[in-house]
Formats: structure tokens, sequence, C-alpha cells
């Protein structure tokens, strides 16, 4: 069946808009950007003119009511995301999220509740790193038991960003690595372990200014096994993900924001025998998440992080937080 394509409407020129994003819609099969805002209007210009998109707005609303646009894009800051995301749905436009998806789990309840009310219209968290071939890969080797039963995963993802006016490194703009990568790694456990973790601890060092978490070290129990996260946010630029089975491992080493033009590489080893290194063709994550978007809303296909997993997603993040402010362990 051929699938028509989604018009996207663009809410801000956020770097990650700017860089990855639009030029991933452009190239993607089954979208195109139809409109951008931005409270800077040159830059939305200059954006625009650059990504060939048709029609630029003073204001996001703008956009949201456009019926020429049959889906939004919101890349905002992270308080913002549930606002935005309710103001889209109401004016009929399905919605792709940048993770997280709000700043707690009680954030995100009259966005769930909304979306009962609107059963066809698609909410979803922008999750890119899940379409990627490396990752699909993964899965199905862990699913398949390859490596035996997972028993053990470590995810390490940090960078150094020392800017007090960046929003990551704002408190009251939903900034912090747990909130900004450490989400990742949360989303990747629950994925793998296909399972919630009975209980977590966590250890964060705050920035003694900024009163963002700029080093988190956190411990999943889950039922077969367990998980821990590194996130940082002053800390030399660096992610891993290592998961380790009962008959063998796996390691990615670059597993969330690879390049599109970079082939991935996974190194598996199996029983003690010699590694072996496994290669996937370069792949645009950002293009194929918006493709498989566009075949959930038009095909009523499954995406793979529907509202729900990030409800649940958030509902750990939580617990972390409130094991770090404790210095205990938080059941789930």
């Amino acid at each position: 069946m051929s699938i028509p394509q989604l018009r996207w409407g663009v809410l801000s020129c956020a770097r990650i808009a700017q860089n990855h994003v639009i030029p991933a819609i452009q190239d993607s099969q089954h979208g195109t950007v139809v409109a951008i805002a931005s409270r800077e209007i040159a830059l939305a210009n200059k954006v625009a003119e650059s990504h060939q998109i048709p029609v630029v707005c003073h204001s996001y609303d703008e956009v949201i009511n456009l019926s020429t646009v049959d889906a939004i894009y919101i890349p905002l800051p992270n308080h913002l995301h549930v606002q935005w995301s309710i103001d889209a749905v109401e004016a009929g436009k399905h919605v792709l999220c940048e993770k997280p998806f709000g700043l707690s789990e009680h954030d995100l309840s009259p966005l769930i509740t909304l979306s009962k009310k609107y059963p066809d219209i698609m909410i979803a968290e922008a999750f890119m790193y899940r379409y990627h071939p490396q990752w699909r890969y993964t899965f199905e080797a862990v699913k398949s038991k390859q490596i035996g039963e997972l028993q053990s995963a470590h995810i390490h993802f940090s960078y150094d960003n020392k800017d007090p006016d960046n929003i990551r490194n704002k408190l009251d703009f939903g900034g912090g690595g747990l909130m900004d990568i450490g989400c990742y790694g949360i989303s990747v456990a629950r994925w793998l372990f296909d399972a919630e973790p009975m209980r977590v601890c966590a250890l964060m060092e705050r920035h003694s200014e900024f009163k963002t978490d700029i080093l988190s070290s956190i411990i999943l129990d889950f039922p077969t096994g367990s998980a821990t996260v590194v996130c940082a946010t002053q800390m030399q630029r660096f992610q891993h993900v290592s998961l380790v089975g009962t008959k063998g491992r796996m390691i990615l080493g670059a597993p969330f924001n690879i390049s599109p033009d970079t082939e991935a590489h996974i190194e598996l080893q199996m029983d003690n025998t010699r590694n072996r290194t496994i290669e996937i063709p370069p792949s645009n994550q950002f293009s194929l998440q918006f493709d498989a978007f566009a075949a959930d809303v038009i095909q009523r296909e499954l995406f793979s992080t529907p509202l729900s997993d990030s409800q649940r997603n958030m509902h750990i993040i939580d617990a972390c937080f409130k094991s770090a402010e404790s210095n205990a362990w938080v059941w789930c």
C-alpha cells in the first residue's frame, strides 16, 4: 500500500530542528515540512529558505491551525512540551514531541486524558534511536536470546556543556542530565528487558549555580537482571551501551546520535569465542522515525514509542529523582 506524504509544521527553529529533524523530514519517503514558526522571524525565514519550507508563521498557534498541516513536530524546551502538544491535538493535529515529553509523570496527566478523547490522533515521543537498524538488530538479538538471557545492561551518555544560558542548564526549563540524556538510558533498559524496573537507586551531583544534575548514576533493578545508567553534562563527550547475557555480550559504540553517513558497528562475543563485528550500513534514524510515524498515522501501524510508554518512562525518571533526594532505593 502506498503511503502519501504527511505534511509537517515545526514549532521553533531549535538547533535539533535545523540540523537534524527538518533535513530528515525533507529526505524521508513519507514526510515534508510545509510550515515553520519562530519568535525570531528573520531566523525562520532563513531556515525556510535553506530547507524549501513554503510557509513561515509569526506564532506557533498560526502553524497549529493551518489546514495544510497534518502533524506538528515540537522541539521546544521541555517545560513547554505538554501545553503545545495539547494545543496541537485540540487543533486536530498529530504530534511528535522531543523527549522528555514532560517535567514529571503528573505533568503528562492532562495529555494522557486528552489522548483518550482523541483516539485517532497520534501522540508520540521522539526517541529516534529506536529506528536505527543497529537497534533493530540489537533488539531482535536480545529478544531471540542470541546472547542468552539478558542480565546486565550498562548505558553511558555524557557531554560537556557549561553555558549558563543553554536551556539544558536551566532547572525551570526541565534541564539537567537525567531529563536530557539519562532518559535514553532508562528507555533502552526498559525496552531491552521488556519490563519495568521493580526499584531504582540514584546518586546525583548538582551544579552549585544551575542546580541541575550534572552527574547521575542510576541502578535499575529488573526481575531478570539490572541496568546501570550514567549521564553527565560536564564530562568528556562519550556514549556507550554494553549488554551481557548468559551466553554472550554486545557492545554498541555509537548508540544514540550516530551520524547518518556513518556505518554502525556492534561488537558481538558468544560463549567466550573470538569477538566479531556486525557492520550496519549508514542510516538516518530521524528520517526512519518520521516514516514510521507516517505509517502509523496513515496505516495504523504500531509506533515504537506510544504515549503510554512515555508515561512509564517518566514514572521511572520521577523515581530516580526521589531516590537521589532520599538517598535510598525507591520502589516503582
